[in-house]
């Protein structure tokens, strides 16, 4: 019974699958991309939810990270450029202030990632894998939970956050998907703006500041 729950344009049949189990899930799927009986094939609503945590964090990240390097620049810490203007290689650009030439700097991060990104998939595939699979000795910290998307231990959580109770872990895994969603809208925005303005979304905020019709 969801009657009593915070629903989005929701309908009978969306709620027979969305049963509120999920963090964030307010019965809004119009598309019935979590609808279990239609999935098959790579896209299934176990890969959907878990990619949806996996990209709000992604977001969170690099909402922060687009917008710090500006607000830091600005008051004489770092180096002042836009988001857009960095970890680039030619001919999209340049960028030498960073400790190696970015050929190197590209590569390395695609290796880095790769591997990363591999482990993780993995994880998702066999919940628990990651402990069998020899890794300098750290296998034991990488068992994770049995769930993918929560692995916890001490690398994952290791301030032990909602270990006291399974209300207060539901209440941070609803905070996480709220602000995930929100970080996920706004890297689009800075996007959108850098494409329409040429200018970071911290440059964007101050001219709207001074100028608020205009802007």
């Amino acid at each position: 019974d969801r009657s009593k729950d915070e629903l989005y344009f929701t309908s009978e049949s969306t709620l027979q699958y969305l049963d509120g189990t999920l963090p964030g899930d307010y019965g809004f799927d119009p598309l019935g991309l979590m609808d279990p009986v239609n999935s098959g094939g790579f896209i299934t609503p176990q890969w959907l939810a878990y990619s949806e945590v996996i990209h709000c964090r992604w977001a969170m990240l690099g909402a922060a990270g687009c917008i710090a390097p500006e607000i830091l620049g600005r008051n004489g810490i770092g180096v002042n450029i836009r988001w857009f203007e960095t970890g680039v290689i030619p001919p999209a650009g340049t960028y030498d202030q960073y400790w190696t030439d970015p050929y190197s700097l590209f590569y390395l991060e695609v290796i880095a990632m790769q591997f990363a990104e591999l482990k993780r998939w993995q994880d998702f595939k066999y919940p628990g894998s990651q402990a069998k699979q020899y890794f300098v000795g750290l296998e034991a910290v990488m068992g994770g939970s049995g769930d993918p998307a929560y692995p916890g231990g001490p690398w994952f959580n290791m301030f032990n956050l909602g270990g006291k109770s399974e209300a207060e872990m539901k209440k941070l895994k609803l905070n996480e998907i709220k602000n995930g969603r929100l970080a996920m809208i706004a890297v689009f925005g800075y996007g959108a703006q850098a494409v329409l303005t040429g200018k970071g979304p911290y440059e964007n905020l101050l001219d709207h500041q001074a100028d608020p019709l205009n802007n």
